[in-house]
């Protein structure tokens, strides 16, 4: 895992997500749950005539593997009502976030992770809330092509 990008501090607007949220064992249910959660939101916006305004994304609202609470969805420009009982639709707040960019396989970004949390540290600030992953390119290529944000909410 390459780092190419500094580590940041951004504010984002207010954004509105397709998405689903499951608690999980991370180990024997990811893999799955992300390719039939990114497939069916793909499959409703399409038949639904919705755009995406960005990239997929992954949220980790805890840290416990085996009872993991995972989000996995794509972001929308507007409000949607959504009529899917699998899917929700909501509002990620504006705010306050740290970022970097990793380059390489989906499994290396922890050395990432743990410089933008020494980063916050450092900058006297403090992560709230949940940890994203942004997917910037597809899995496709090779692992060492791949991109994904890591983003940490802070106040």
């Amino acid at each position: 895992m390459a780092v190419i990008s500094r580590i940041e501090l951004y504010e984002r607007p207010e954004q509105f997500v397709i998405s689903v949220r499951k608690t999980i064992d991370f180990f024997s249910q990811f893999e799955g749950l992300a390719g039939q959660t990114f497939d069916a939101i793909l499959q409703y916006a399409e038949k639904n005539g919705i755009l995406f305004s960005g990239c997929p994304f992954t949220c980790y609202h805890n840290t416990d593997l085996a009872q993991l609470d995972v989000e996995i969805g794509f972001p929308v420009p507007e409000r949607v009502k959504v009529e899917d009982k699998q899917l929700a639709g909501r509002f990620i707040p504006a705010q306050k976030m740290v970022c970097g960019i990793s380059q390489g396989p989906y499994s290396e970004t922890d050395a990432l992770m743990a410089q933008i949390f020494e980063w916050i540290a450092a900058n006297g600030l403090e992560p709230k809330g949940g940890v994203y992953h942004y997917y910037l390119n597809d899995d496709s290529r090779p692992e060492s092509e791949l991109l994904v944000e890591l983003v940490v909410p802070v106040k």
